[in-house]
């Protein structure tokens, strides 16, 4: 419980500070998009890819994210997490995680139709700084194998 009241502590403190363009020797932060560059495609019928560019000194938490698709009638499988990192959290504890570059594959349970499907990727990462983002919820809309579409 501990643990948890301070990585909160931390991400209010966070959110209420400006963030700088670059993680550098001025220790100035990154916007979560910038930290976390996200991706997703249908690479089948019956799967799609997630795929995150993590900045350098920052990490993504495996246990940390959660996939969901609209519209409600459609299904996901289990995502298929690559090996991550074992890391010593100070806020919580043991975690396994991702640094520079990590793609989720997500089996479609229901085949996608001519309208396709919204896609929603929610995670949360920190900086080496010891600072801990939000969580963050991306989206994209898949319209056909290998397509990605604006929001």
């Amino acid at each position: 419980m501990r643990r948890t009241v301070g990585a909160l502590v931390l991400c209010v403190l966070w959110a209420l500070t400006p963030a700088g363009a670059e993680h550098g020797s001025d220790d100035t932060l990154l916007e979560p998009e910038q930290a976390f560059r996200f991706s997703a495609r249908l690479v089948s019928e019956d799967a799609l890819e997630v795929s995150y560019r993590i900045a350098e000194g920052y990490y993504l938490y495996k246990d940390r994210f959660s996939f969901s698709i609209e519209p409600a009638g459609m299904k996901i499988g289990p995502a298929r997490f690559p090996q991550a990192l074992w890391h010593e959290d100070e806020f919580f504890g043991r975690s396994e995680i991702y640094r520079w570059e990590v793609t989720i594959r997500i089996p479609l349970q229901t085949r996608p139709g001519s309208h396709g499907f919204r896609l929603l990727a929610v995670s949360q990462g920190c900086a080496d700084v010891g600072v801990c983002y939000l969580p963050t919820t991306h989206r994209a809309q898949l319209a056909g194998p290998g397509s990605l579409l604006p929001k």
